[in-house]
């Protein structure tokens, strides 16, 4: 799903300005044995608001990706129960 918007993570202005693109990959939970990992296409929005310390910030995926996140939030859940 490919939204137009995203809402800036300071300011929480909606900016559809989009700066660059990049590609994540998070991990995710083994499936059969084998690790499972994830790969997005995600964009870096310009936020418009001038008196907005963040220049660029990147889109995430409800549910699936939080800010610096190097593994899926349903990984990153059951990793915090299990300690």
């Amino acid at each position: 799903m490919t939204r137009g918007l995203a809402g800036c993570p300071s300011c929480k202005t909606v900016s559809g300005r989009v700066h660059s693109n990049y590609v994540r990959r998070l991990d995710d939970a083994s499936m059969g044995g084998r690790p499972v990992v994830i790969e997005l296409r995600v964009r870096r929005f310009r936020c418009g608001e001038p008196p907005c310390p963040r220049a660029t910030f990147a889109e995430q995926v409800p549910g699936l990706t939080f800010r610096y996140g190097r593994r899926s939030q349903g990984l990153q859940t059951v990793l915090r129960r299990s300690r």
